[in-house]
């Protein structure tokens, strides 16, 4: 009797109840925000995309340039963002925000140019300028926060998940091609999940 009335009151559920099981509950950092060069506030873990943000200093600036146009084949896919931040806590650079500030705007106009062929290819139109971020710390309120140790000619970057959290991390940048395969194997993972997610849709690329 009593599987009886069991099976009358599933009847009555709506069919979504009985065929999709409510959704887990998925976990999501906290956000870690900040103020970019084009004081636009943004959050360097962001949700839903993977993030690579590369630590440098005056003294690591070659190598974050390579590590940068490393990135270039990943730039305007939408599961992608890079964030560079400058520790610029014991540079001289300090007693001139200003004239600092204008010249990361100047390079990200010109780095903005070079990027445009890249996101054409994966099927973005949009100003890649719009995407470029820099972050000036003049006051140490970011690296700290990333745990970052090592010298300052050393390139350190990190490597956060859809869901914010730190997939993996680099205190010495010095290959670039195995740097370029661990974010293109984020990104491919979070491409793959999203596919398998109901109603996705790829982007147009």
């Amino acid at each position: 009797m009593a599987r009886i009335a069991a099976c009358a009151f599933a009847s009555l559920l709506p069919a979504k109840a009985i065929i999709n099981p409510p959704a887990p509950v998925i976990a999501i950092a906290p956000k870690i925000k900040t103020v970019d060069a084009d004081n636009h506030t943004i959050v360097l873990n962001k949700p839903g995309v993977i993030t690579l943000v590369i630590g440098t200093s005056e003294d690591s600036q070659d190598a974050a340039r390579r590590a940068g146009k490393a990135m270039y084949p990943f730039q305007g896919l939408p599961e992608f963002q890079l964030i560079v931040v400058v520790d610029l806590r014991d540079s001289i650079a300090a007693w001139v925000p200003s004239v600092v500030i204008d010249h990361m705007r100047a390079s990200l106009n010109e780095e903005a140019v070079e990027l445009k062929p890249y996101y054409l290819k994966n099927g973005n139109k949009n100003d890649p300028r719009r995407s470029c971020h820099v972050v000036p710390d003049f006051k140490g309120t970011i690296v700290p926060l990333l745990n970052w140790s090592g010298t300052p000619d050393q390139l350190h970057a990190v490597l956060f998940g859809a869901n914010g959290y730190e997939i993996k991390r680099w205190e010495n940048v010095d290959n670039m091609d195995k740097l370029q395969a661990e974010v293109r194997s984020g990104i491919v993972a979070l491409q793959q999940a999203e596919r398998k997610t109901p109603g996705f849709k790829p982007p147009g690329r």
